[in-house]
Order: structure tokens, then C-alpha cells, then sequence
């Protein structure tokens, strides 16, 4: 009697670890001999961008650049000017599940940036880095999805149709594009740029035919000087990009992630030129249907089955929801115009609830004003911001949070109320273990006395009616017919009639 399986590849990655973790950076820096003497530091914002991103054997390590914009009031001058600090960054994190070689996501942010003199002529810099990363593992399975052979013996096969969530694809495009902007007719002209802010906005990605079409856009906010006082516009840069994927499902769904690698943003004849090198990083889910071949046996000969435990994630969910943020930011100077507002998720935490988990990220929000006398002035908070997300029993969660839209700040008694939105990601998995047949082998016949043709047999507890006919060397077939049983599954304490027997 001649068998043999029949077997399927299982080819993807799959999602090791999601994780979120912050690192201080501090530099001192010599002002620039074009740069005047500092006699009042006003306030100090950083813009990270990403430089290179690699996992070795239980280690990510994620490099870039924080550009740190000093905002100060020179000696013997009334209006502000800034200067540029560049700190170099290196973050690592030791992990057990991070692999070698395996394909990793990043973004970096800089929740907050603070700047102190030394002297007029020195400051020391210091910035607060905020890193997310989600790393894969590439993995490839061979399955047994069936079982040829050993139809005179009356094979009988246990096949189950399993399905999965499996990721075909990770993947990763860098893409540059620039503009020439300016300011509205409403605003004055550009003579001197003194802050530059870019904010990634919502990106949204969709398949078409075998490519990832992705839309999204840049907000970009400026505050420069102008005349005899300072000013700010905003200004929304939209980009698109398409990423070859190969053939994907219906179903599939990509879950995508867009990083700052530069901006190059210079203040010329009243316009802005701007240039930006951004990094699109995706995964891609897809639900598959498996068959596996988890049992067999035969009526007519005794077979040896060996089985081992096939780990399967069966389910992934992914969603978003939207949660406000609010705070009354104490200043001790009152404001009269708020300039600029930014607002950065700077740590998240999880902690279990009742049904699911609590997720918490801590935002700092920052502002720039002008007093009533026309003072440049900087505030900033810290805001909490939670959202609940129900949780399956024997599911995982990986959650992400992150500012989207414009962060807003209003004069009001006593300081400045500062709002935005705060956008929770996450996805749930569950990972379950499926039996799958490795190896069939042709058993030992033993040599017994006679039996019984029809066996009563009372159905006891977790018991499938394939368990009954494998035990009793039936088939469910004739099981079902001699009891005339609807489906695969009989009451538990009923008794059956089982009209066959291996011979």
C-alpha cells in the first residue's frame, strides 16, 4: 500500500515585536560667528529625521539626526533670532525576538527640545527621542494539505480548511519632492525664516492591480520675521507614490508607515523653497484559506500517523479610533497672539482592563506667543490622552498612537488652552496551534481473535464522530447512515451503532 502526502508552502513574515521607546541626546554648541550674541534663550523645537534602521542578532539599532532650532533675543536687539544645532542619534534596543536581516519599520519623532547658555556665546542642547519600530521575521513552512494512496484500503482522511493572516510582503521606498512656496496674500513676505516644522499627515494607501498607491501630505509650518515683527502661515504639501507589490488578494490590506528622512527649507526673495526626502515603509496582511491534512487512518490496514502542532495566526484585526486632547497650559506671561503650536506623542503605555486594554500616551504640546507688549514667548505640557480597545480572550494587541491635524492654542486667563487630536492604531492578533499530519507509515498488523461486527458505543465528552470511527476502525459515513445523523456531530451520552470493523 503506497502513500503520500501531498504538501503546500506557507511563505511570509510574520510580526515578532512593536515597540515604542524614547532616549535623552545632549550637545553643546558654539553660536556661530555669522550669529549674534544670545542674551535671552526664547524657546527651542527639534525635527527628527531618519537616517538608517537595522536589526542584528537581539538587537534594533535606529539612527538619524535631530535638527534642534534655537529661537533667542540677541544682545541689543528687540527681535528674534535662531540658530540650527544638528545632534547625531543613535538608539538600540536588546530584544530576544529581534533576528538578523529581518525587515524592520521605524519613525523617529522629538516630543521635546529645551536650550540653555552657557555663555553668550555657547549653549548646551538637549532633546527627548522618541522612537517606534515594528520588526518581522521572514519564515517559510511546509504544510501537508493532503493524502494520496490507499483507496483499497479505505483511507480515510481528516482535512480542515484552515484560515490565516499571513504577510507576503514588507517593503520600503525612499522618494523625494520639492515646491516653491508663499505666503498667502493675507500675510506679510518672508525676510527671515526662524522656524521651519513639518508634520506628517494621515497617509492613505489603497492596491491597484499589482501596485500600493499612496497619498498623503506634509504640513508645514513656518514662523519668520518680517518687517518689524514676527509672523507665521501654514502651508499643506501633497505627495503620492506608488510601491510595486505583486498579486495581492481582494482582501489584503496594507498597514503603512511614512518616516522624514530631510527637509530643506531656505527663505528666498519672499518665497520658500522647500525640499523634502521622505521614506514609505509598508507590510502588507493578507487572509488566506489553508486545507490541512490533520488525521488519517484505514479501515482495511493499521497505519502509523504521526502529527506535530503547526502554529497559525488566525486572526487579524486591525483599527483606529480618534481621541481629543485638551489642556490648560499655565503661562506666567499673558498672550496675546499664539504663533505656532505643536503637539507630539512622546511615550505610550498598555495596562489591562476588564475586557481589553487601556492604552495611554503622554503628548507634549508646545506653543509659541507674543505677549500683550509684543515679547516672544514659549510654554510647554505635558497632556495625557487614553483610549480602551476590547480584546478577544487569547488575543495580543499592538498599538501605536501619533498627533494628526493641527494642533491649536488659545489665549485665555491664565495661560493658553492647547488642543489636538491624538490617533490610536492598533491591530489584534490571536496565534493558535493547528495538528498537521508529517509522515504516514504502514503499521503493524496484529493478530486478534475474533470481534464483534456491531458495537454500541455511548458518545462520551469532547468525542467527534471521527474520534468513534478511528477508535472503532469505521468511517463517519457509515456511522452517520446506520444512525441516521444529520451532520458530523452526535449528542454527548448518545449511543450509537457502529456497523463496521477493521478486519
Amino acid at each position: 500500500m503506497d502513500m503520500e502526502l501531498q504538501r503546500v508552502m506557507l511563505e511570509g513574515y510574520r510580526s515578532v515585536a512593536q515597540m515604542m521607546f524614547t532616549q535623552e541626546e545632549t550637545l553643546e554648541s558654539i553660536v556661530p560667528d555669522a550669529c549674534p550674541d544670545i542674551a535671552r534663550i526664547v524657546s527651542a523645537s527639534a525635527k527628527m529625521f531618519l537616517k538608517d534602521k537595522e536589526v542584528g542578532e537581539g538587537t534594533l539599532r535606529v539612527s538619524g539626526t535631530a535638527k534642534v532650532t534655537v529661537l533667542y533675543i540677541p544682545e541689543g536687539e528687540e527681535l528674534p533670532r535662531s540658530l540650527e544645532v544638528a545632534i547625531p542619534v543613535q538608539c538600540t534596543r536588546d530584544d530576544p525576538r529581534f533576528h538578523a536581516g529581518a525587515p524592520v519599520l521605524a519613525d523617529l519623532q522629538a516630543p521635546s527640545a529645551d536650550a540653555r547658555t552657557i555663555n553668550p556665546r555657547k549653549i548646551l542642547v538637549r532633546v527627548d527621542v522618541s522612537v517606534w519600530a515594528a520588526a518581522y521575521e521572514k519564515e517559510s513552512r511546509e504544510l501537508s494539505s493532503g493524502l494520496v494512496g490507499g483507496e483499497e484500503e479505505k483511507l480515510q482522511k481528516l482535512i480542515r480548511t484552515q484560515k490565516c493572516c499571513v504577510i507576503p510582503s514588507v517593503m520600503e521606498k525612499s522618494f523625494t519632492f520639492s515646491d516653491v512656496l508663499r505666503p498667502p496674500a493675507s500675510r506679510p513676505e518672508i525676510e527671515e525664516l526662524l522656524v521651519c516644522r513639518a508634520e506628517l499627515g494621515t497617509a492613505d494607501a489603497k492596491f491597484i492591480g499589482k501596485k500600493l498607491v499612496l497619498k498623503g501630505d506634509v504640513q508645514l509650518s513656518t514662523v519668520y520675521r518680517s518687517g518689524e515683527g514676527v509672523c507665521q502661515t501654514r502651508f499643506e504639501l501633497p505627495y503620492s507614490q506608488i510601491l510595486d507589490i505583486g498579486e495581492v488578494p481582494d482582501d489584503a490590506e496594507p498597514d503603512v508607515t511614512v518616516a522624514l528622512k530631510n527637509v530643506d527649507c531656505r527663505a528666498r526673495e519672499g518665497e520658500l523653497e522647500v525640499s523634502l526626502e521622505l521614506l514609505a515603509q509598508a507590510a502588507v496582511w493578507e487572509r488566506r484559506s489553508v486545507e490541512l491534512i490533520s488525521d488519517a487512518y484505514c479501515v482495511g490496514k493499521p497505519i502509523d500517523v504521526e502529527r506535530s502542532p503547526v502554529r497559525l495566526c488566525t486572526l487579524a484585526e486591525r483599527s483606529a479610533r480618534r481621541e481629543m486632547g485638551r489642556k490648560l497650559c499655565e503661562s506666567g506671561i499673558p498672550a496675546k497672539q499664539v504663533l505656532d503650536c505643536a503637539a507630539t506623542v512622546s511615550s505610550l503605555a498598555g495596562a489591562p482592563a476588564e475586557g481589553g486594554m487601556e492604552f495611554t500616551a503622554q503628548v507634549n504640546a508646545c506653543a509659541l506667543y507674543l505677549s500683550e507688549d509684543d515679547a516672544l514667548c514659549g510654554v510647554e505640557t505635558d497632556i495625557p490622552v487614553s483610549c480602551r480597545v476590547d480584546l478577544p480572550e487569547g488575543c495580543e494587541c499592538a498599538c501605536r498612537c501619533r498627533t494628526v491635524g493641527e494642533a491649536t492654542a488659545v489665549p485665555v486667563t491664565g495661560g493658553l488652552e492647547v488642543r489636538f487630536e491624538a490617533e490610536f492604531t492598533w491591530t489584534i492578533t490571536r496565534e493558535e496551534q493547528a495538528a498537521c499530519v508529517t509522515d504516514v507509515k504502514l503499521g503493524t498488523v496484529e493478530s486478534t481473535g475474533p470481534r464483534p461486527s456491531v458495537v454500541i458505543r455511548r458518545v462520551e465528552r469532547g468525542e467527534a464522530l471521527w474520534d468513534i470511527a478511528k477508535a472503532c476502525g469505521s468511517t463517519v459515513d457509515d456511522i452517520r447512515c446506520a444512525n441516521t445523523l444529520p451532520g458530523e456531530e452526535a449528542e454527548v451520552g448518545a449511543l450509537l451503532l457502529i456497523p463496521a470493523r477493521r478486519s
